[in-house]
Parts: C-alpha cells; structure tokens; sequence
C-alpha cells in the first residue's frame, strides 16, 4: 500500500525559526524548550529580562514564550515596555503564567503580548499556540534595531545611546562611531573600516584624515563624565571601544 510523502512542514512547523523562553523556573524551562526544539525551532532560555534583552539583541528571534513572575520579583511584561520603547517591531510573544484574572490577560495583551495562557497548561496547548503565532508572524526579518554589550544599549532606529539605562547625550555621528565601535565588542577596527561605516557619503577614502581624530576626540568628551563608562583606545592605525569589568 502506498503511503504519500510526509511534508517535512508539518513534522516542523516552526522549521528555521527561533523562540526564547524567559522562565525562571528550571524544570518549565526544561519541558518548553523540548516541545519547542520537537516543533523544528532552535530554543534559547533566559532568567531574567535583563538577559532576555541581551539574547535579543545578539540573535534573531522569531517568537518568546514569556513568564510573569521572574527572579526578584520582575514582571516579565517589563519587557514588552522595552519593545515598545525601541519603537521597532517585536517578535510574536506568547505569555504563559500564573496570573490568571481576566486584568491580567487584558494588561499583557494592552502592553503587546500577541497571546495568553494559564499556568499550568499542557505542552500540546503551548505547540498548538506557537504554531498559530508562528504563522502571524512576518516572515520577513527587521533589520537588528537594538545593540547591547554589557551596561552599554545602542538603539538604531532613534539613534539613543545608554548606559545603566541613563541617556548619553550624543550627536548623530556620534551615536553612528559609538555604535561601529560597539559592534565590534572590544576588537581593533580599523580607520578604513571604520571611515567607511561612520562616513559613506565621502567616496574620497583617506584613512589619515584628522576628521576621523576630531569625531574620536568629541565622543571620548562626551562620553568622559561617565563613571567607569566606555574608553576608546587608540591601537596602530584604528581603535577599539573597551568596558571596564
């Protein structure tokens, strides 16, 4: 008897996608990850919103099954402002926790959750609603909006630059040479890379160019009245932005 191919789709529907899950709790933790790795997708796990951001901010992520009630007392919906504060688009995020009232279902929704569901819930529950996120999802990926290296947050689409959460104030091209820096999380760029990622409209490369010296200068002056903060070091022909530890 003949049998009709499997669609490999169907097997995984969330092929070629990736979800974070920001749970608390390391056995939930555990058991989502598997479902979610047995739908096709890649899993990362995060404790807190503080580490939520950073895995945001370092991968693509498609999709997040969110927990309220995190370590210390932090409300996972914390990170939903941060969304919102970012002003770009946010992944599909599913919040799954153990504040159950209908208030609780309508803030999660009001700050941008996409769904809801209760703790506890069976794992075919948690399948079913990612599959259905993951297919209102845009495929379509958004350029990275958000850089985070230690204390440092980079955000691209308003051009703010924080530190601790507290406001540097910087000109556009200095936001545009910090975050070229930044990129490069404490490795040497050189001046040409560097010419070419801060100043693309200038077709006339010259590497020498005291330009470069002058918006180096600038952002180590605004930068200067930061404890501890960011240093740029000057290294042969180019520079490295370091943290102190």
């Amino acid at each position: 008897m003949h049998h009709p191919a499997a669609d490999p789709s169907n097997d995984a529907p969330l092929r070629g996608m990736t979800v974070l899950v920001v749970e608390d709790e390391p056995a939930a933790a555990r058991e989502a990850l598997a479902e979610i790795t047995s739908l096709g997708a890649s899993g990362l796990h995060a404790e807190t919103v503080k580490g939520a951001r950073a895995l945001y901010a370092d991968n693509d992520i498609d999709l997040i099954v969110l927990d309220r009630m995190l370590a210390d007392s932090e409300d996972g919906l914390t990170l939903l402002s941060w969304f919102k504060e970012l002003e770009a688009p946010a992944p599909g995020v599913l919040v799954a926790s153990r504040l159950s009232t209908a208030d609780d279902h309508i803030r999660g929704l009001d700050l941008g959750a996409d769904d809801y569901i209760d703790k506890p819930f069976d794992m075919r529950v948690l399948a079913a609603r990612l599959k259905a996120l993951a297919r209102r999802v845009d495929a379509t990926r958004s350029p990275k909006t958000v850089l985070i290296w230690g204390d440092l947050e980079l955000r691209t689409l308003n051009g703010r630059a924080l530190w601790k959460g507290e406001a540097i104030e910087l000109r556009p091209q200095a936001f545009k040479l910090l975050h070229a820096l930044a990129l490069h999380k404490g490795e040497y760029i050189s001046r040409e890379a560097l010419w070419r990622a801060v100043w693309p409209e200038y077709k006339n490369l010259n590497v020498q160019d005291p330009v470069i010296n002058t918006a180096i200068n600038r952002l180590r002056k605004s930068m200067s009245g930061i404890e501890n903060g960011p240093q740029i070091l000057s290294e042969n022909l180019g520079y490295r932005l370091r943290l102190k530890e």
